[in-house]
């Protein structure tokens, strides 16, 4: 269940206030040298009132000036009073209710400080918890975070899609533009269909987005692994006139995981890296652990192993690369290191690469960094995670200018013509050219 609610206004029945409905408001008025507004989420406790007429949301208010402890609770609807005294009434007849309930669904709770007992915490002291708050960003924090029991947003962490979205450069989809050196691949894995976005990556880590497809298909059966399989051996031509394969591939085993460890037996390679999330992973990615055992329970040494990723440290790094400008044509200055360049994709594609925000929750009185989804679609941002995860195998964060200079060397002597090394033997044939339905 979500702890947070969109949607239109609507009436209860049997008269119910919820104190923490959203888009209720802790309107700060002439007390709080207002008018601020603070959004709060959604609650599940619902309370009647003692009017048996007010509705849902409300919004609380302070006044008046410098007088925070006469804070009342109004309806936003019918701007009805509740005094704090009213919750003797209220507290005993409430009730939870699911708001979006479902078979396969856990159930989750929330409960503010708004809801606290007469002789607890009134809302005239979180009136003046507020107002106080209003003085320091960090207790602010604090405020939301302990009186609201809700996650505080780090401002600024997630980039606006549309910026990323205007800013799209006209380089043909499929084919590596001036700078990039070497491919990799992310791999996300869902029940109805497979997403991989391929990524070309030069000095400094300035990366490319060379393709993004979507590939339906069961991912029980079969023929959706043979799309990908294809799709993986493909040489992607490059601009300056060589054609490169992908040197890594990232795919993460967390659904599906006996399918993805029977198709990398069989296809990866050398190239392959399985990979589960781990947040408590001290680095990006962390040692392998190898899972293939013998017939005496030894580990296989040149069996399957599954690599820990702490992909919060890998987002981050993506999102600070994400807010970084372009350079302008008249500077004529080059992209800064870890500059992103993307194609024509659709707005799907940027949503989607966005789609979750650094929060901060605070769990037995310590506060604790996560990455939080704000819409349900985020496979974009996670093959681009996967991508990355496996270019830091590959080594580019050892890279040093002698590694960037043979790479270059290679590209120049490779300039049309194929490669003279093929992908490894175990793989299936290459294929020239591979097009799936995609994001464009």
């Amino acid at each position: 269940m979500g702890l947070r609610t969109t949607g239109n206004l609507r009436l209860l029945p049997a008269a119910i206030l919820t104190l923490a409905a959203v888009p209720r408001r802790l309107t700060t008025r002439a007390a709080f040298g207002g008018p601020t507004t603070l959004l709060f989420p959604s609650s599940r406790h619902l309370i009647p009132a003692p009017s048996q007429y007010l509705h849902y949301p409300c919004r609380y208010h302070g006044r008046p000036k410098d007088e925070p402890e006469k804070a009342v609770y109004i309806c936003e609807h019918c701007d009805g009073e509740i005094e704090n005294h009213h919750k003797h009434w209220m507290l005993p007849r409430g009730e939870w209710r699911p708001e979006t309930p479902g078979p396969e669904k856990a159930a989750g709770f929330h409960l503010s400080s708004l809801y606290s007992p007469v002789g607890w915490c009134s809302w005239a002291d979180a009136a003046a918890m507020f107002a106080e708050a209003q003085k320091n960003p960090a207790l602010l924090q604090v405020f939301v975070n302990t009186v609201l029991g809700e996650t505080w947003a780090l401002q600024g962490d997630a980039p606006e899609w549309q910026r990323l979205y205007d800013r799209r450069e006209d380089y043909k989809i499929g084919t590596v533009p001036k700078g990039g050196l070497f491919l990799t691949a992310g791999i996300d894995i869902q029940k109805d269909r497979i997403e991989v976005e391929i990524v070309a990556w030069g000095r400094g880590k300035e990366s490319w987005s060379v393709d993004y497809q979507v590939l339906d298909g069961q991912t029980a059966e079969g023929a959706v692994w043979q799309k990908l399989t294809g799709i993986l051996n493909a040489y992607y031509p490059s601009e300056p006139g060589a054609t490169l394969p992908i040197v890594k591939f990232a795919i993460d085993s967390g659904y599906a995981t006996s399918e993805v460890y029977t198709w990398t037996r069989k296809y990866g390679g050398s190239r392959a890296v399985v990979i589960k999330g781990d947040s408590r992973a001290a680095a990006p990615v962390s040692q392998p652990s190898p899972i293939d055992v013998g017939p005496q329970g030894q580990r296989v040494k040149f069996g399957i192993r599954v690599w820990p990723v702490n992909g919060a440290m890998i987002k981050e790094e993506l999102y600070r690369w994400l807010r970084l400008d372009r350079p302008t044509e008249e500077s004529g200055e080059p992209h800064p290191p870890g500059y992103c360049h993307f194609p024509k994709y659709n707005e799907e594609y940027f949503k989607q690469l966005t789609a979750e925000q650094l929060v901060t929750r605070v769990v037995k009185g310590y506060r604790r960094p996560e990455w939080q989804k704000t819409r349900d679609r985020n496979e974009a941002l996670d093959c681009r995670t996967y991508a990355g995860a496996a270019a830091a195998v590959y080594g580019m964060d050892r890279f040093t200018d002698v590694v960037w200079q043979t790479l270059e060397g290679r590209l120049a002597e490779m300039s049309g013509h194929r490669p003279a090394t093929p992908p490894p033997p175990q793989q299936s044939r290459p294929l020239r050219t591979i097009r799936f339905n995609r994001l464009v």
